[in-house]
């Protein structure tokens, strides 16, 4: 009886574990990549706004490298996934250039993939050259898938 016991709080213990606790981060390692519409503007210059979004995986945590670049905007986080195969949220790490307003754990956007296509729900961070833009949509797409190898 005391064995099943053991052995049933180890199993328990082990799945809530935080190294469990994103066991489908490789199902999101690569590249991706979203390009904004662009915007004219009075002087005949388009706005532009393109998010890149670098995934890797170091031991049990998926880190995202997100930049933003516009005509005058840069800004590049550190940010961390967590999910499952199917759908991840995006959240600030912290800064590694350019200014924004985040808190740590603070959820930027989420991924969802259905099928083939890729669906972003903008949570803190939205696209930012259209005045009111949609809460969702496809927006990113991935690039490339990173082999073992590369991480």
């Amino acid at each position: 009886m005391n064995r099943l016991f053991v052995l049933l709080l180890c199993f328990t213990l082990s799945s809530c574990s935080k190294s469990n606790s994103f066991a489908h981060c490789t199902d999101w390692v690569g590249d991706y990549s979203y390009h904004e519409l662009p915007v004219p503007t009075a002087t005949g210059i388009n706005k532009i706004m393109e998010w890149e979004l670098s995934v890797t995986q170091q031991h049990d945590t998926c880190f995202g490298t997100l930049e933003i670049t516009g005509l005058t905007t840069y800004i590049k986080l550190l940010t961390t996934l967590s999910g499952d195969s199917s759908q991840v949220e995006v959240a600030y790490y912290k800064y590694l250039d350019g200014s924004q307003d985040f808190k740590p754990g603070e959820v930027l956007f989420s991924l969802n993939k259905d099928g083939e296509t890729l669906l972003t729900d903008w949570k803190t961070l939205q696209p930012m050259l259209v005045e009111f833009p949609a809460m969702e949509g496809i927006c990113f797409n991935k690039l490339k898938k990173r082999k073992p190898n590369d991480l």
